[in-house]
């Protein structure tokens, strides 16, 4: 967890799990950065302002199939 998470969590009375789907169907858990390519990164600034049309919600199988095309 990132320490403001952590953070958050410790003092919130509720959390709400907002459901995704990922482009096959399945429950989307992980969220990729796409560059202006739509390729996925992992590399860069930690924090982006903005930029909504750079992340995509996917499922676990999709995230790691395009983290390991970028090795």
């Amino acid at each position: 967890l990132f320490t403001g998470s952590q953070y958050l969590l410790a003092w919130a009375d509720k959390l709400v799990e907002l459901k995704t789907i990922c482009h096959c169907g399945r429950k989307a858990n992980m969220v990729l950065r796409l560059d202006e390519n739509g390729q996925a990164m992992h590399a860069g600034e930690q924090v982006v302002i903005g930029g909504n049309e750079s992340y995509v919600s996917v499922c676990r199988k999709h995230y790691k199939e395009a983290i390991h095309s970028l090795e």
